[in-house]
């Protein structure tokens, strides 16, 4: 990578200088002011067409701009709510203008960037996007303004915490989402440990927020391997652009039937930004949201079993949701005419063993912008972020002051940008439930030695009446005598003894002696990218060519992922190399057929190199009216775990399939048996019941997808989207359970033969899906605008190819949002009003499958402008027609919050 870093400062270097010039000095200056009422707006946002200059207005409305440049150039003139207006100079000296600007009223004016990597037109992209601006984003009614994405059309919202929700489209939803990316101003946010986009814990504080744009679908073509599913580009504003004094605060409560009562809940945050003479500024940003998490507390639910209406908390083989620590089958052999038992020790409740329901996310950055000349900008970006959440995997995970860190340069005009960031990990004080639950138990009493054997001398005693009262032969009763005499040591704990064992469980490490349940994240992900359109060089076509380096560098001391492949003593980084290069090419023919065609080139050093085209073409008609097609490929490296991870999960091992990780463990090339034969075996002891598991190492998920779409506008006031796709997926990554066949060791532990691993496959399945979209935006008189989609989702699938295959769909098949808002009813008023509802439908994923109930949310807010101090008041409510829902097997129980927030900004915007 320092190669690379040194290429990346010798190309800003090159380029700096091929854009340095030096022009002759146009001097501007006027004011702007509302076109209806007269009155002067401060801060609007004042820029040249085609470059980075640019300024705002002050407190009375007026603007002074100085342009190395000789006319004729264009101004372009914005400001939030209102349409934008470009104004021509001619002049080398134009003082005195007087710029009306009206409220925006006309739909389909937005710019988009995400679909194209260049600045476009909502209307025209040529693949579906959804954008979330910055209107939006003011009037969303939740507290939190990320969760504007829950209703936006093809979005599957999935809560495993009341701060850490995970976005996902197109279906194959998953908490941990290794395939969809999320990128905060060209960053990628994932956790470089597990690939997955830690939603807005560490993204962008409200008050730096200018837009969200969303690409659902397959978008490997222009931003390589793991934009499978979709890809969301979260932008924060300018220095430049948006200059001054912001601060906000808003304080609530969170409750639910699960929590039992209300709890206190605030969020707090404060920007400033400042420029200087149009060449230099600088930004610095803070939040803390601090909150009662929902609490996840089923207790009588059997992950097994989920479906039974019926308590079966007390079974001997019960595996509570919510309960932890009983997640193992422990056959214990009694013999003679009572056989086998199979049992589960018994499990802790989340809500005993959980050190807090602390849901916090501290965010904060700074960043220094300097332009070098009027089309060339250069900036360093610092961005901080961490807090307390839960997150849901296979397992669930408690994660406690954990920290990422971003250092990001970059040089950018209108047609290029070269960037270089760093991410840094930091699991802090996180730990794993289930194998606390697990650890408390084996330190209270070890199970081969104490726990089991207890358990079956008494079972047998009591079915054999030699245990006062419990009636002989009955099982029930013997089981619960049994459970209870082999608890006695749990039992008699204190108060103070119980929390300070879990205490001591929590603090040790997972996967040492003692074996404890916090884990160590101390990774690094390195990236450096590129991008030029040659659009001033090149007139015929638009042409453009990017690329990037990317280097993740893993270390997790051994308690997650297996970085010590000599079985030594030493853990060592583990390092993974990629690099990607791409090409697009677009062409109009007659002002009315856009054709594109894309085309990449992707090479991860354990896999093969893929390519991934997209072609499309978008016609418009009667000027307002367009329609898109589009074949697209996409692709999916395996993530870090699936090529690295070594996690004992309680009945099995989770094995990466990289060779270097999995070679010595023998599973891989008939080196194993399939589980469901080798649990025949241990029944009948006959050999030949073993069928051998041929396994091959993991590779990448490869997709096709074709959509068309339709965007319109009619009578400049109402705006039409619909869109259709059908998706085709092959070699799907899952997991498979084998038992292996010879011994081996880990961290110079024996593992003996038999032992259940569960290495990551690919599906020979091919599974399919379709889907449908319609969106409709309504500009009523008096201001009033409605809103409402409708999504319809599919899957497609023949378990005769892969019986075990598990594709993990986890999409509503029917699900909508309407809505309405009103900006202003009178005079300083505003509205909005939303209602979304998803239809029943099947999770699956390793932590079990459930048909999640539907259920609709009702999110509302009133605001009120007091334009004396510069401040919004508003009074909103997420869920506010009451009632809990769950958005996957494990989740928590999500209920209400209401909240008043105030919101101070210097130009009142």
């Amino acid at each position: 990578m320092k190669h690379f870093y040194n290429g990346l400062w010798a190309a800003i270097t090159l380029v700096m200088l091929l854009n340095s010039a030096v022009y002759a000095q146009t001097t501007i200056s006027g004011k702007v002011a509302d076109a209806a009422t007269g009155e002067t707006l401060a801060g609007v946002n004042i820029v040249v067409k085609g470059k980075v200059i640019g300024t705002i207005t002050n407190t009375n409305g007026q603007f002074s701009l100085a342009v190395n440049d000789a006319p004729p150039f264009t101004l372009v003139f914005s400001f939030v709510g209102y349409q934008s207006q470009e104004v021509s100079i001619s002049d080398n000296s134009a003082t005195g203008l007087d710029i009306k600007l009206s409220e925006q009223t006309v739909l389909g004016q937005e710019i988009v960037v995400s679909a194209s990597r260049v600045e476009e037109s909502i209307m025209r992209s040529p693949v579906t996007v959804e954008k979330v601006d910055l209107l939006a984003i003011q009037q969303t009614p939740a507290p939190e303004f990320y969760e504007a994405l829950a209703s936006v059309k093809g979005v599957q919202f999935t809560s495993s915490s009341l701060n850490f929700p995970q976005v996902n489209t197109r279906g194959f939803a998953t908490i941990a989402n290794v395939r969809f990316v999320q990128l905060v101003d060209g960053i990628d946010t994932q956790a470089p440990l597990l690939n997955f986009p830690t939603g807005n814990i560490v993204g962008i504080g409200e008050l730096d927020a200018e837009s969200m744009e969303l690409v659902p679908g397959a978008a490997s073509a222009l931003y390589g391997p793991n934009a499978f599913n979709g890809i969301l580009i979260m932008r924060s504003k300018s220095p430049f652009e948006y200059q001054g004094l912001s601060a906000q605060f808003k304080g609530g409560i969170t409750t639910s039937d699960a929590q039992g009562k209300a709890y206190p809940m605030y969020n707090f945050g404060l920007r400033y930004a400042k420029s200087f003479n149009n060449k230099f500024a600088f930004k610095v940003n803070f939040s803390i949201l601090d909150a009662e998490d929902w609490h996840s507390n089923d207790y009588k639910t059997d992950v097994v079993n989920p479906e039974s209406k019926i308590d079966l908390s007390g079974q001997p083989n019960f595996n509570g949701v919510n309960t932890y620590g009983d997640e193992v089958v422990i056959p214990v052999p009694i013999g003679g005419t009572f056989g086998s038992l199979d049992l589960r020790r018994t499990g802790w409740k989340e809500e005993d063993i959980i050190d807090n329901y602390d849901a916090r996310s501290i965010k904060g950055d700074a960043a220094l912008h300097y332009r070098i000349t009027d089309k060339v900008e250069a900036l360093y970006n610092y961005r901080f972020g961490g807090g307390s959440s839960v997150y849901q995997g296979s397992q669930k995970y408690a994660l406690r002051d954990f920290t990422q860190q971003f250092h990001k340069v970059e040089l950018k005009s209108d047609n290029f940008f070269v960037r270089g960031y760093i991410t840094a990990t930091d699991a802090g004080d996180s730990y794993n439930m289930a194998a606390l639950g697990a650890n408390l138990n084996e330190r209270i009493s070890p199970t081969a030695t104490e726990w089991a054997p207890t358990y079956a001398q008494t079972y047998v005693l009591a079915m054999q009446g030699y245990l006062p009262g419990v009636p002989a032969g009955n099982s029930a009763a013997a089981h619960q005598a049994a459970r209870t005499r082999a608890d006695a040591g749990r039992n008699a704990l204190t108060e103070q003894e119980r929390k300070a064992l879990i205490e001591s469980v929590r603090n040790d490490y997972f996967q040492r002696n003692p074996a404890g349940a916090k884990f160590i994240d101390n990774s690094r992900l390195y990236h450096g990218e590129f991008n030029y359109n040659f659009a001033h060089q090149i007139k015929f076509a638009e042409i453009q060519v990017g690329g990037n380096v990317r280097q993740y560098s893993l270390f997790s001391d051994g308690t997650i992922f297996n970085e010590d492949p000599d079985d030594g003593t030493d853990f060592n980084r583990i390092t993974i190399n990629e690099f990607g290069v791409y090409t697009q090419i677009s062409k109009t023919f007659l002002e009315s057929l856009k054709l594109t065609g894309s085309l990449r080139y992707d090479k991860n050093e354990n896999f093969d190199g893929r390519v991934t085209p997209r072609i499309s073409a978008v016609y418009t008609f009667n000027q307002n009216h367009n329609i898109r097609a589009s074949f697209q490929t996409g692709f999916r490296n395996p993530d870090t775990q699936a090529q690295f991870i070594y996690f004992p999960a309680g009945t099995n091992i989770l094995l990466g399939s990289a060779k270097a990780n999995a070679e010595r463990y023998g599973v891989h090339n008939g080196g194993s048996w399939t589980r469901a034969s080798y649990e025949t075996f241990r029944r009948t002891g006959n050999t030949a019941d073993l069928v051998q598991a041929n396994i091959a190492s993991v590779q990448p998920e490869k997709l096709s997808a074709f959509e068309v779409g339709y965007k319109g506008v009619v009578n400049k006031n109402f705006l039409f989207d619909v869109n259709a796709y059908y998706n085709s997926y092959e070699d799907f990554i899952g997991s498979l359970d084998v038992a292996s066949k010879n011994p081996t060791t880990h961290q110079g532990r024996e593992v003996p033969a038999g032992t259940i691993f569960s290495p990551y496959v690919n599906s020979p399945a091919t599974v399919a899906s379709f889907g449908v979209g319609f969106g409709v935006t309504y500009n009523l008189p008096k201001g009033y605008q409605f809103n409402a989609n409708y999504n319809y989702a599919t899957l497609e699938e023949d378990k005769d190819q892969d019986p075990s295959f598990r594709s993990g769909f986890n999409t509503p098949e029917h699900k909508f949002n309407i809505g309405i808002a009103n900006r202003k009813v009178v005079k300083n008023i505003g509205f909005s009003v939303n209602y979304r509802w998803q239809d029943e439908f099947l999770w699956e994923s390793d932590f079990g499958s459930w048909n999640v109930p539907s259920f609709g949310v009702v999110d509302a807010q009133v605001s009120y402008r007091v334009p004396s101090i510069k401040t919004i008041v508003k009074l909103g409510g997420s869920n506010i027609a009451g009632g809990d829902y769950r958005t996957n097997l494990g989740g928590p129980f999500v209920g209400q919050q209401y909240y008043i927030s105030l919101t101070f900004d210097e130009f009142f915007r």
